[in-house]
């Protein structure tokens, strides 16, 4: 299977998994934060594009810190709602951005020169079933993501209030 599905997720909780890739947190910390600033300056137009799909930046509110943190994610469309994947790179946790948003569903979206407030949630087995051979269709990448990690990649679901 080159998109593999797997069976495993409770509902408003993100799996951990026991192996997965190891990223250097502080490079991470710095593309994200020089992505971010790109993106914002030119309202999009550098940064808004990834695979072909639209890149978005999200704004979390730190589950620990109460800090807002933002980072920049692909996103697909799915109605009025947006779809965006919690993979890390295939490490054995979820990434921050997705933790934060199970603490506290509140966020901010910005696309190009639009900004609106979102509430999150996990995305359930059918929209991830629809979504996730999209998502790899757009990005090859998740499909090497999955193989490296044992937890299932979540999709969450963005909704506009």
């Amino acid at each position: 299977d080159r998109c593999p599905i797997r069976d495993k997720a409770t509902p408003m909780e993100l799996e951990a998994g026991t192996r997965g890739k190891k990223h250097n947190r502080t490079v991470i910390r710095w593309i994200t934060r020089f992505h971010s600033f790109l993106y914002r300056i030119s309202n999009g137009v550098i940064g808004g594009l990834f695979a072909g799909a639209p890149q978005m930046l999200l704004t979390t509110t730190g589950r620990k810190s109460g800090k807002r943190f933002t980072t920049p994610l692909l996103t697909l469309p799915d109605g009025p709602n947006l779809i965006v994947v919690a993979s890390y790179g295939g490490q054995a946790e979820a990434p921050h951005w997705a933790k934060n948003l199970m603490s506290n569903p509140q966020g901010w979206v910005q696309i190009g020169p639009h900004h609106w407030e979102i509430r999150a949630e996990l995305a359930d087995e059918q929209l991830r079933e629809r979504m996730w051979p999209v998502f790899c269709r757009y990005y090859p990448g998740y499909v090497e993501y999955q193989k490296l990690t044992d937890r299932k990649i979540p999709l969450l679901v963005l909704k506009p209030l």
